[in-house]
């Protein structure tokens, strides 16, 4: 019986998340499926990709909640 993978079972053995029938299956999988090979090789960038990116607020948005926390007051217990 061929098992089929998804691509959620692609990112979980990116991230080391499959338990060792699983990622036992998978990798004799890839040994012979181009098709998965790529897929695989494609998570991996994307992996590589967001590794990479850097977020930082825009100054609108860090003025907008420091005008919100304004309007709440310390009040001492």
């Amino acid at each position: 019986m061929t098992k089929t993978f998804t691509e959620n079972d692609l990112v979980r053995f990116l991230y080391d998340e499959l338990s060792k029938n699983e990622k036992l299956a998978l990798e004799q999988a890839l040994l012979t499926d181009t098709d998965l090979q790529t897929q695989l090789d494609k998570l991996r960038a994307v992996m590589s990709d967001l590794n990479n990116v850097q977020f930082s607020p825009s100054k609108r948005s860090v003025n907008k909640i420091l005008d919100f926390s304004k309007g709440y007051h310390k009040q001492s217990v």
